[in-house]
């Protein structure tokens, strides 16, 4: 059982803190025209593309999978030294593209020191990402949001007061890194020590569970597909212009898609433990409670880009937005779409079920890509929110089918069973796996 005011605190701070990190994110991109003009915004915006890739790469969707290790079957020393393993390949790719760059793309030193400190910036992250699932894993969501406000601030202020004195994104995103590096090792760390224990691990060990995640980090690179599809075709189909529109008119919106992913994220331990006790009653309870909280977020964020899209419009992207107010209302349908589809997928995830999981996402590329040009010549730039909308209904759809068949089977297979056994030891660990 878990206290129910040390949850609602936790849920708060988690939810917290990881707006605050994305609101100095969101800073980042408003900020950099200002201080660093056209020319530094382009500059940071590539470095940033190729990091988001690393980050990927490095992340290896790994995360909801160890927060949902109910029994244990991997240490947190296993999960550490896979990190370790991933983030090297990530920067083995981040060299390459930038030797690539450099050959036959053009790039200066100037893009290719930008990328490389971009990309270690983002390692940084992806490590703590391991420290905070052991912490989540054992309900301390308070240390998961305190981590994510204190980088936020950290490198906000880093970025603020860097490219303001000197103009050099270069620079700035050097402090950034240092900056990172001292709240890692001098707070993540220290504060994470009591739930981590330090053990030898056998890279056989390892190997088993990268091989084991290696559905997950497709299924990451899928999901940056599907997100980004759309745009790719808008630029082809309707213009740079036409996408140079559509970018900072609807990514405001976004915020309420990440703000729902961390209302459901802190509950990634109840439902793996429901889960693995064959807790029927808790395990949809639970479920039925994050969908409703996600669906209320609908009529919010619709009466939100009603009453003050265009205001916002105006003062945070630009004089002159406010003309396309218009795009907002279908942008929120999809933004909740969107974390529904993401809700489903983290539940496949702790089913362990991920064939379903990377089927589903291939369908909705595959219904994105087929309407997505049409949308766009019936529409214009509104089609390819709505060949967005209709590729995350069927999404959707078969995510929720793949959960129901799965978990009726799963809750009809025995009686419940309790993650700890009468003489308080745990249960044999090797039945996690369906």
């Amino acid at each position: 059982m878990y206290d129910a005011k040390a949850l609602r605190k936790g849920v708060l701070w988690n939810t917290g803190g990881n707006m605050v990190y994305m609101a100095c994110q969101f800073i980042f991109s408003m900020l950099v025209v200002r201080l660093a003009g056209e020319t530094g915004s382009g500059l940071f915006n590539l470095a940033q593309s190729y990091a988001n890739i690393s980050l990927t790469i490095a992340s290896y969707g790994m995360y909801s999978f160890q927060v949902s290790d109910a029994r244990n079957k991997y240490s947190s020393s296993c999960y550490l030294s896979s990190r370790f393993v991933t983030v090297t390949i990530a920067t083995g790719v981040c060299a390459c593209l930038i030797a690539f760059g450099g050959l036959f793309l053009g790039y200066g030193l100037m893009q290719c020191a930008c990328i490389l400190l971009f990309h270690a910036y983002r390692m940084i992250e992806s490590a703590t990402d391991v420290f905070n699932a052991m912490a989540q894993r054992n309900m301390d969501l308070d240390l998961v949001g305190k981590t994510y406000a204190l980088r936020g601030v950290v490198s906000l202020l880093s970025f603020g007061i860097i490219l303001a004195a000197t103009h050099s994104v270069p620079l700035t995103l050097a402090v950034m890194f240092f900056s990172n590096l001292v709240v890692f090792f001098r707070y993540t760390m220290v504060k994470s020590k009591r739930h981590y224990q330090k053990e030898s691990v056998a890279f056989q060990q390892v190997r088993l569970l990268l091989v084991e995640c290696f559905p997950l980090a497709i299924y990451s690179a899928l999901s940056t597909t599907t997100a980004s599809l759309p745009k790719i075709l808008m630029e082809q189909v309707l213009g740079t212009k036409a996408l140079g529109i559509y970018s900072p008119v609807t990514t405001p919106v976004l915020l309420l898609q990440v703000g729902a992913t961390y209302l459901f994220t802190p509950f990634i331990t109840i439902f793996s433990n429901s889960y693995a006790e064959r807790n029927r009653r808790s395990f949809w309870r639970a479920v039925g409670m994050v969908q409703a909280i996600i669906l209320a977020l609908l009529p919010v964020g619709l009466l939100i880009s009603e009453f003050l899209g265009t205001w916002g419009l105006r003062v945070f992207v630009g004089a002159g937005m406010e003309a396309y107010q218009f795009l907002l209302s279908p942008m929120v349908v999809s933004a909740v779409l969107t974390a529904t589809v993401l809700f489903y997928s983290m539940i496949l995830t702790i089913m362990r079920c991920m064939r379903g999981l990377i089927a589903a996402n291939l369908l909705g590329i595959a219904v994105c890509a087929a309407v997505c040009v049409p949308c766009m010549k019936l529409w214009d730039m509104q089609g390819a929110t709505y060949a967005g909308i209709f590729a995350l209904l069927v999404q959707a759809a078969a995510l929720g089918l793949v959960i129901f068949i799965r978990s009726r089977r799963h809750f009809a297979e025995g009686p419940h069973r309790p993650l700890q056994e009468p003489d308080g030891l745990p249960s044999d660990a090797a039945e996690t796996q369906e």
